[in-house]
């Protein structure tokens, strides 16, 4: 059966769903896959982990010179002792991270976390399509080479993203470590201050697993319903206190994926954007379903009739 015949053969098939209209938006919404981004946040955490495990074991050598220069008072003319120790301490500290890291599997996890989304997202594509036009998609249909281009890229990308939190905190705290005790600052005020980078280096870590989980949804999502004939969708956000007023904006209105819609306020940069393509969007876009281009990778299993 070559394709222009499956497909009107589809079409004739889902014709009754349409009910006469030309176009069929969505009759689910899919969920968003949760479980995934708090999966990309705990890995990003125990990566992140790995720095407070290594400064926490180097600190106390750090802690005795500083004492050792208090006690023979003369913090001017050993204050390059101490740097010469913070130094050692910090390179100590960036050599053992570095085999922390290398053992830590990063790329493993983050390909199974790619599959996971994939997974998820074919999972919301099947019953969409179930509860919409009646249709079974193939099982093995997004497998193999469909997705592989863009969950390579999104692997490569993540990869590179994380690996450098890791490096760049420890850079951040041995300037902390060496500014301070050059201007004066107590030894408790400096650890409070690493504390707090920790905890702001680990809340961006989370926000990184949202903004990254959103665009390979949004992207897997795209490449679905494109490649099933699906032209338009229908803008939906996530319901909740978080959504921007100017994604708010978009909620419930229709737009093509060849033309995507200005997602920024009145009055900032332009920046035009499908759901899940902008910083942390959680939006999802709803297929609207074309009769005359639809093209579901069918089964041959149907749900009802009309």
């Amino acid at each position: 059966m070559n394709d222009e015949f499956r497909r009107q053969a589809l079409q004739q098939q889902v014709k009754g769903k349409f009910r006469g209209k030309q176009t069929l938006p969505s009759r689910t919404k899919p969920i968003y896959p949760d479980g995934a981004e708090r999966e990309l946040q705990r890995v990003s955490w125990a990566y992140l982990r790995l720095v407070n495990e290594v400064v926490k074991k180097y600190m106390p050598a750090i802690r005795k010179a500083a004492a050792a220069e208090r006690e023979r008072n003369r913090r001017q003319d050993d204050a390059g002792d101490l740097m010469l120790a913070i130094q050692k301490a910090f390179r100590s500290m960036s050599e053992e991270l570095e085999r922390k890291t290398d053992g830590f599997g990063l790329r493993k996890k983050l390909e199974d976390l790619a599959n996971l989304t994939r997974k998820l997202s074919i999972q919301e594509w099947k019953r969409t399509v179930k509860e919409t036009l009646g249709l079974d998609i193939m099982d093995d249909y997004y497998l193999g080479e469909f997705y592989r281009q863009s969950l390579q890229t999104w692997i490569d990308e993540n990869v590179a993203l994380i690996k450098s939190i890791p490096k760049d905190t420890l850079s951040e705290m041995q300037g902390i470590v060496s500014q301070g005790f050059q201007t004066g600052a107590t030894l408790t005020s400096i650890e409070k201050e690493i504390r707090n980078t920790y905890h702001v280096k680990r809340s961006s870590a989370k926000l990184l697993a949202r903004d990254q989980i959103a665009k390979l949804n949004g992207e897997l999502t795209k490449q679905q319903q494109t490649d099933a004939g699906v032209e338009e969708y229908i803008w939906s956000d996530s319901g909740d206190g978080r959504v921007r007023e100017s994604h708010h904006a978009l909620n419930g209105k229709r737009f093509r994926w060849d033309d995507p819609p200005v997602v920024t306020p009145p009055g900032k940069p332009v920046r035009r954007c499908h759901p899940g393509q902008d910083y942390q969007c959680r939006c999802v876009a709803l297929p609207v379903f074309d009769i005359s281009t639809v093209d579901i990778p069918a089964s041959g299993r149907t749900k009802g009739g009309g």
